[in-house]
Parts: structure tokens; C-alpha cells; sequence
């Protein structure tokens, strides 16, 4: 019995449980698949009920001491011969052959906004759950390298697995877009990004290239959670007045209407574990401007154009550049939404349910 433990599917974790979520549904329609789901939280766009899986029910979070032992139980009572840990706070001695997904090394890689102690405590969290699996999944080959060279693992352990895209990402009507834009006061053209504040995301930077472009450039819509502990994005933004939007949060509703109505999506991050936001905006249409990193290299291809994140000068030159050929721009729209149809959740299922198989029968 493979169980897939999907208690971060809740609005705690938007981007893990987003993926725990989409790769449960489309697991359970290939496989038979029971769900470790948290009933004290529910998540009305990603409603575990809707998964056509055996439920079991662990009413404690993924950073509770009581999941160590509870978790075990209820493995020990399903008789599972596998279990699946979406994120690396899991029962650390599960009793079963377990595999685990880890995302990223940015609180390692990029130590800004993160303690001594937070750091320590990641990687000591992600050793011990790297000790209890048999297998580890990454959503990309840049992330595997970065997991394989930072922990010491047997490369053999560790596996690139594709995620996929929520079916409501994708390109919107003209009237849909005119409805987002009337609804947030934004003109016809405009550049993105979506994503958080955090040091790491390097909107300062973004921003500084963004005010050397000429006062006629679209504006700049910043759209996503807001951690007050960074305030340098807000000041940055603020001094360019109304060159510069900022929107907040959107509802996931609201997400495609915004990628489809971008003149240029602008991604400037240093690190990314995969690159989601990139990803949703080439399958909706827009043209992507990223950051020349390995991951969203390997994510893009040649479907966006890059820059160097820690350069200004190279981010407000791609820009310019871009925005002033019409031809470019069409065609990145067309080799975004080709390169995009290649991340399915079918794929992801699939490929991860060979892991599933291959784990179970090794033990």
C-alpha cells in the first residue's frame, strides 16, 4: 500500500501543498493511493476530499512533536509498504520504506533573512529525513546536484521528478484580462512578477534595473505576499511612485489573467528550487525575462530571454531590449507555451509511482 502524506495541502504551504495536492490527484488516478490528510485544516482550492484515495486522518501539522509517533502508528496500521513525505518535517523514523521530496538550499545558500539557528535547524531537519528515506525526489536536476553535493548522498538515492501545472493556468480571454486590469486600475501594458519579498527573490535589485528604464516603460506589477521583515522592496518601490504596483497576494483565480495580460513576465530571483511562477507565466502567454541561473535555465530552455541577477545594468538592458522588438516577444510567447505543455502531472505521477515501485521492491 503506497500512502502519500498529504497534510501540507493547506494554505500554510501554497506552493508545497499545491504540488502534494496535484501530484495526490494524479496519482490516485493510477495507482490505488491512501492519503495521511490533517482534518483541523482545509483548504477549499485544494480539497483533499476530492482525491479518489482512501482517507486516514493525522490531526497534527507537519512541526508537531506528536506526528513522530502518531504518523508511525497509523503506517503500522495500514500495513503500508511505502510512504511518501511531501516536505522534510516528517515522522524521522517511520517504520516504512519512505520516500521524501526536497525542494531547495536557499535558507543555506542565501543566509539572509534566516537566524544561525534556523539554519542549522533546516539542515539538520532535511539530515534526518534524508537518514529515514530510501529515495529523495527534487523538482529539478539543479536542485538534485545542489542536494547530492551539500548532504553527501549516493546520486542513485536522489531523482529529478518534473512537476506540473494546476489545470487553470492558462491563457485567458481578452475580456478576462480587461476585467483584471479594470479591477486593479492597470493600463494595457504592464511588466510582472509574482512571488514573495524575501531577500532571495532580489526585488531591490529588480527594482533598481526596472528605474532605469525610460519613463515611458510599462509599469512594474509586483504581486504576492508582502514579509514586513523586508522592507527595502517597499521603500524601493515607493520612491518610483506610481512607476511601480503593488498588488498584494492575488487569489489563484485572479493568477492567469495576470500572466496573460503581461507585456513581459520579470523573474530576478538568485535562487529558485524549480521557478513555479516562470513556469505558470510561459503557459499562460506571457513572454519570460529570468534570471540566467542553472535551474531556471534547465526550467525555460530557449523559451526565455536572461539576464544576470546580481547586474542591474544586464536586467535593465534584457529589459529594454525585449520590450523594443515586438518580434522577440511573439516569439517567446510561442516557446513558452510550447515548452510549458511539456510539465504535466500525468508525467510527474508517472514517473514518480516508478520510484514508488522501485523502492518497494528493493526492501
Amino acid at each position: 500500500m503506497f500512502v502519500l502524506d498529504v497534510r501540507t495541502a493547506n494554505a500554510h504551504y501554497p506552493g508545497i501543498g499545491r504540488y502534494t495536492f496535484e501530484l495526490a490527484r494524479a496519482l490516485a488516478s493510477i495507482t490505488e493511493l491512501t492519503i495521511l490528510h490533517n482534518p483541523l485544516y482545509h483548504a477549499p482550492e485544494m480539497d483533499v476530499f476530492t482525491i479518489p484515495a482512501k482517507r486516514v486522518a493525522v490531526p497534527h501539522t507537519p512541526r508537531s512533536l506528536e506526528q513522530q509517533w502518531v504518523v508511525r502508528s497509523r503506517l503500522q496500521r495500514l500495513n503500508a509498504t511505502l510512504y511518501h513525505s511531501p516536505f522534510y518535517l516528517m515522522p524521522f523514523a517511520p517504520g516504512v520504506p519512505t520516500v521524501v521530496t526536497a525542494y531547495d538550499l536557499i535558507p543555506l545558500k542565501a543566509p539572509d533573512g534566516f537566524t544561525a539557528r534556523q539554519r542549522w535547524l533546516y539542515r539538520l531537519a532535511h539530515q534526518l529525513a534524508f537518514n529515514a528515506a530510501e529515495h529523495i525526489i527534487t523538482l529539478s536536476q539543479a536542485a538534485r546536484a545542489d542536494f547530492i553535493a551539500a548532504f553527501k548522498l549516493p546520486p542513485e538515492i536522489v531523482s529529478s521528478v518534473v512537476a506540473g501545472l494546476p489545470a487553470h493556468i492558462q491563457p485567458q480571454t481578452a475580456s478576462a484580462v480587461q476585467s483584471f486590469r479594470e479591477k486593479y486600475a492597470l493600463p494595457a501594458q504592464y511588466l510582472l512578477y509574482v512571488g514573495s519579498n524575501k531577500p532571495h527573490k532580489n526585488l531591490p535589485k529588480l527594482i533598481e534595473a526596472y528605474r532605469a528604464l525610460p519613463a515611458s516603460a510599462p509599469p512594474l506589477v509586483i504581486a504576492g505576499p508582502e514579509d514586513e521583515r523586508f522592507p527595502e522592496m517597499r521603500r524601493a518601490a515607493e520612491a518610483l511612485g506610481q512607476r511601480v504596483r503593488l498588488l498584494g497576494r492575488l487569489p489563484d483565480s485572479e493568477l492567469p489573467a495576470a500572466y496573460s495580460g503581461a507585456t513581459l513576465y520579470v523573474h530576478a530571483s538568485q535562487l529558485e528550487g524549480f521557478g513555479f511562477p516562470v513556469l505558470e507565466a510561459m503557459a499562460c502567454g506571457a513572454p519570460v525575462a529570468c534570471s540566467d541561473i542553472p535551474v531556471l535555465r534547465e526550467l525555460a530552455q530557449n523559451a526565455a530571454v536572461y539576464f544576470d541577477p546580481r547586474q542591474p545594468a544586464s536586467l535593465t538592458q534584457t529589459l529594454q531590449e525585449t520590450l523594443e522588438s515586438p518580434s522577440l516577444l511573439t516569439a517567446l510567447r510561442e516557446r513558452g507555451q510550447q515548452r510549458a505543455r511539456y510539465f504535466t502531472w500525468e508525467r510527474a505521477a508517472a514517473q514518480t509511482l516508478e520510484i514508488y515501485t522501485a523502492v518497494q521492491n528493493t526492501k
